[in-house]
């Protein structure tokens, strides 16, 4: 007779009733019996669908009995086969066309695909990471105060815009790249604006200073590895601070009255050293002038004096007479002249104003 108080229930052939489970009231299967993958519905709805649609697959219609040859093997054998499917499927994965793929084999880096089908080995094996290459992120700052070369502070707001060029080193070099390039990009603006005076950083340097800041942050994330590419340095914003801004002005306007009156002082120096060039040239001319004056007086009285030299010596009596005729001519000439006898005694003197009568003769007519 069996015994109804065995933990293991009656063993007959008449079948076994609630009260004879051996798990008690659970309801349980034993340990080895669980449904593999219990913490996944998903997997177990897909497993029990699969059963179904091979149970009425393999089915005569007339029996009960399946005839499907994949039912011998279980539900674990089902598992396996469709586990085995996933498996395969894992092994290909494909990259888009703006995408670079890192595949890590064991979690080292093993290679770098880019866009396309690819096959790699199954999961656990090799894992692939996605990189978008072609997006250009961002990163900015605003409200910065910068000090200047000259000692004053400047309000900076800038982008920094950049994209990825090198995957492998933009995931393993780097723990956050944006932090970086944001840190990287503060010390970059600081150390060029900070060679610069202020009314340069906020009038005419911007574009310079763009180029200047984006060249030395690109060395520097090159020193760091950083697999990144610096696309564009923009300055959104340069200024004085407000509580400065007066003073700024104060400076700005003696600055340029300084130089409104040195380019004055420059005009005027101009001016006189060309009124002086000019004065200088005259008197050169004047002089050269005066010069060619005499040396031509020079060589007229010279010859002058040769001729009469010929004629002195050719008639020497005769020369004097004439010179001294022409002489006497020359110095009583303009002066006024009285003429009397020589021998004249005394009484009446004879006087003829010569001066006079040329005078009377010249009004008569």
């Amino acid at each position: 007779m069996p015994d109804n108080n065995s933990p293991w229930g009656n063993k007959g052939a008449g079948g076994k009733k609630p009260g004879q489970n051996p798990w008690g009231s659970s309801g349980k299967p034993p340990r080895g019996k669980q449904p593999a993958n219990e913490g996944s519905p998903d997997l177990d709805n897909i497993i029990q669908g699969f059963k179904n649609r091979v149970g009425k697959g393999g089915s005569s219609g007339k029996g009960s009995g399946p005839n499907n040859p994949l039912q011998k093997y279980g539900p674990f054998g089902v598992a396996l086969i469709i586990g085995s499917f996933f498996l395969l499927v894992s092994c290909f994965y494909t990259v888009a066309q703006q995408e670079e793929a890192v595949v890590l084999r064991f979690g080292k880096y093993s290679r770098t695909t880019e866009s396309g089908l690819h096959f790699k080995l199954p999961t656990p094996v090799e894992t692939v990471l996605k990189v978008n290459v072609t997006s250009e992120r961002s990163v900015g700052s605003s409200q910065n105060l910068v000090l200047t070369g000259d000692e004053n502070i400047a309000d900076v707001d800038f982008t920094v815009r950049w994209n990825v060029k090198d995957s492998k080193n933009f995931i393993f070099n780097l723990e956050d790249t944006s932090a970086v390039v944001a840190d990287a990009s503060d010390s970059a603006i600081r150390e060029i604006i900070g060679k610069e005076k202020l009314e340069y950083v906020i009038t005419d340097g911007r574009n310079p200073i763009e180029q200047d800041v984006k060249k030395l942050l690109q060395d520097m994330l090159d020193e760091y590895s950083a697999g990144v590419t610096i696309t564009v340095v923009q300055l959104q914003r340069t200024e004085a601070p407000p509580k400065v801004i007066k003073a700024f002005e104060d400076v700005v306007t003696a600055e340029q009255e300084l130089e409104q009156r040195v380019n004055e002082g420059i005009a005027y120096k101009n001016e006189v050293t060309e009124n002086a060039v000019g004065n200088a040239a005259v008197l050169v001319e004047s002089a050269e002038a005066y010069k060619q004056e005499v040396v031509e007086v020079a060589k007229g009285e010279a010859d002058r004096f040769l001729a009469v030299y010929k004629e002195y010596k050719a008639a020497p009596r005769v020369t004097r007479q004439r010179i001294y005729l022409e002489t006497i001519e020359e110095v009583y000439g303009p002066a006024e002249k009285i003429i009397i006898e020589g021998d004249a005694g005394s009484g009446v003197v004879p006087y003829l104003p010569l001066d006079q009568l040329k005078s009377n003769k010249s009004g008569g007519n």
